[in-house]
């Protein structure tokens, strides 16, 4: 098979908010193209989309689908990405490879905050998109209404291209306003418009002609004048419009009762951008240079991968771009991120799960490569001769962790090969040992991504997990100094055990870490035995000693002690040592440090009293308040660690699912006193069970 003219390809993501009928959309596209013989359905799981058991038991898009169809000699790639935030991660990776975008608008709901986050993806990336007012046939839908609030957020550059007749149950039919024609269906033919329905429209192709003819001067002079423009002119200075983000039109339409979808697949075709109209790719050469590869099968391969399925069964599958060239089957590549080599075996478009293999596939095109062995999503494929690099997507960060552990001592093994699997699939999980409670941290964007991949773990790796709230990482310090002795004796027969340190501790400031120093006098403490002095005294700071936590931030001297000839060791020294700190430590006035979130919270204006209440409750400073444009106000704040691990989930509940929020680790600060005795009364109650005797 031949590869397709990049002039001949359109590369579309539908986004949009979660639950606002963006898989029935591409669903119905699909079929009104004649790419599917009968219409998947969300609701009743037969969507060829949505093909993730978890997808189709939640009915929400989980992970990035690609569906390809030909209409009218044009190749279109839809990739029809999550709408819900915990899965956002898919929809950047989407976004990074479409050259275009649908904005679904649910009509009855309006702009909601998974609409506006998404626009300003579109916005930062100078993304062409096309906006679709769906569900017009429900019976508080309307297109007015949405309309208005869709030029309120952006602009008088949306403007409506095609428009409802009739609202509600009775809607049978759009206006193209700039056809001037009437389309009862996706298959029915093209009628005039009625005179009633002309004068109807009349204000939205005012709307939309002017917004077109002020892209051009030309143009623009003779509409001043009242000549009257030819389709042709009108409909090319519009495609030209929308590819330079200077138009953004609007169409309506009805998946129930596939009024408009003719339009629609009509206009992505007309309006929207292919990949050698977008134009070079932009990467790096080896040594940092910047490089421009025209997407065009005259120049050096180039490809990125966007999209890694990890199967045990089946192997890797990776989604990838052709930027550049032409990627064969069977053939010998290079994954410029690795620095490894890769071969390719078959080569396949999608459809859902439904492959068509393929021989070749061109700049521009999107395809599926199974079985590469270095490469992961963000790599860069391309010719060992020629080599190029593409900057990686830049996922969104996890928020919300669960300490994670195997639930038979059988899963340890398979949970340790399963878990790099898990984040290759989905880049945005995040796994790390916490060195200070000794957990394994999984983190994700959200709960239900958490969900989510314990689902996945047990089903395609076969590992049975148990998740809880994560331990809080405190730490210990000291306000004053103090000094104690150490002494560690012990006689069994034969050699015995004989250590004797005097060590003083004083506090030093915070981030300092643990700092050792000897000034023994006289030889009371051999120097050969100052190593293991200091591996005592760091190995209990380790551990903590009210609380069990790590102790740090503080300076150990030793400064005396005696020693036996024959009985002394090291092990006998590294065990006065620890005991020397943890009786200097009681004596130093020791405090807990709890860890600091600084966090920036985007909610809609009329959530923020609810918000700010909330984040006092949990003992955070609100540090400012900006104006984050269209409604929208980003809160900044400093809140202890302790206070969010269930606030991903919170936040959503307290908004509506319109809030979103981001954290980093700020630093540490004294924990206030009544936490601090919670805390060091759960370790010793903690410590009292283990050292009960069994029953």
């Amino acid at each position: 098979m031949a590869a397709i003219a990049p002039e001949k390809i359109r590369n579309v993501a539908v986004v949009g908010h979660g639950g606002s009928g963006k898989t029935t959309l591409v669903e119905t596209l699909l079929h009104v193209a004649g790419a599917t013989t009968r219409l998947g359905k969300v609701d009743d799981g037969t969507s060829i989309l949505d093909t993730d058991p978890e997808e189709q038991k939640r009915r929400i898009t989980i992970n990035v689908a690609i569906a390809t169809v030909t209409f009218d000699g044009t190749k279109i790639n839809f990739l029809d990405t999550p709408g819900f935030a915990d899965f956002a991660g898919d929809q950047k990776a989407a976004l990074r490879v479409a050259d275009s975008a649908i904005v679904l608008v649910d009509a009855s709901s309006g702009v909601q905050v998974g609409t506006r986050l998404v626009w300003q993806d579109l916005e930062r990336q100078r993304k062409p998109r096309i906006a679709v007012v769906g569900r017009l046939d429900r019976e508080n839908a309307d297109f007015d209404a949405v309309l208005a609030q869709l030029r309120e957020a952006y602009g008088i550059r949306v403007v409506p291209l095609h428009v409802p007749v009739g609202q509600h149950h009775e809607l049978r039919a759009t206006i193209d306003l700039l056809h001037g024609t009437v389309r009862t269906g996706p298959r029915d033919p093209i009628g005039e418009m009625a005179a009633a329905d002309q004068e109807r429209v009349g204000e939205y192709r005012r709307q939309l002609v002017e917004a077109i003819v002020e892209t051009r001067e030309d143009l623009l002079e003779r509409y001043l004048e009242g000549q009257e423009l030819s389709y042709p002119e009108l409909r090319d200075a519009l495609h030209a419009a929308v590819r330079d983000g200077q138009v953004v039109p609007v169409v309506a339409s009805s998946s129930s009762k596939k009024v408009g979808f003719g339009a629609l697949i009509s206009t992505i075709v007309e309006m929207l951008p292919s990949p050698a109209e977008v134009g070079a790719v932009i990467g790096r050469s080896a040594s940092g240079d910047e490089i421009a590869r025209r997407p065009s099968p005259d120049e050096k391969l180039s490809a990125f991968v966007f999209k890694t399925i990890a199967d045990p069964f089946v192997g890797k599958l990776s989604y990838v771009r052709v930027c550049s060239g032409v990627l064969r089957s069977n053939s010998h590549i290079y994954d410029a991120s690795t620095s490894e080599p890769e071969r390719v075996g078959q080569i396949f478009f999608l459809r859902g799960k439904e492959q068509e293999i393929t021989d070749a596939v061109g700049a521009g095109d999107i395809c599926a490569v199974p079985k590469l062995t270095a490469s992961t999503t963000s790599s860069t494929l391309c010719d060992k001769d020629s080599p190029i690099l593409y900057p990686p997507i830049e996922f969104p960060r996890a928020s919300f962790s669960v300490a994670i552990e195997p639930a038979r001592q059988a899963d340890l093994d398979k949970l340790s090969t399963s878990l790099p699997r898990l984040v290759e699939e989905d880049p945005t999980l995040r796994v790390h040992r916490d060195e200070a409670t000794r957990e394994m941290i999984l983190s994700a964007v959200g709960e239900s991504a958490i969900e989510v991949a314990v689902h996945h773990l047990k089903e395609k790796f076969g590992v049975n997990v148990v998740t809880r709230t994560p331990r809080v990482p405190y730490r210990e310090s000291i306000r004053a100094k103090a000094s104690a002795q150490g002494r560690h004796k012990r006689q069994t027969g034969g050699h015995g055990q004989y250590g004797d340190v005097w060590v003083a501790i004083e506090p030093l400031q915070v981030g300092a870490g643990v700092e050792f120093a000897a000034r023994v006098v006289g030889g009371s403490v051999p120097k050969n035995y100052f190593p293991a002095v200091e591996k005592g005294i760091r190995e209990a700071a380790e551990k903590g000693v009210i609380a069990g936590y790590p102790l740090s931030d503080f300076r150990a001297t030793l400064y005396d002690g005696s020693y036996h000839t024959v009985d002394s060791s090291e092990m006998s020294f590294k065990i006065a040592g620890s005991l020397a700190l943890q009786s200097c430590v009681r004596e130093a006035q020791p405090y807990l440090l709890e860890p600091i979130m600084d966090l920036e919270v985007l909610v809609p204006e009329d959530h923020m009293g609810d918000v700010l209440s909330d984040l006092n409750s949990r003992r955070g400073r609100v540090l400012g308040m900006d104006d984050a444009g269209v409604g929208l106000r980003l809160i900044r704040a400093h809140v202890p660690m302790a206070e969010t691990f269930r606030y991903a989930t919170d936040l959503r509940s307290m908004t509506g699912g319109r809030g979103t929020f981001t954290s980093s680790l700020l630093g540490y600060e004294e924990c206030p006193a009544h936490v601090a005795q919670k805390v060091i009364a759960d370790h010793e109650a903690a410590q009292g069970q283990e050292a009960a005797p069994a029953r």
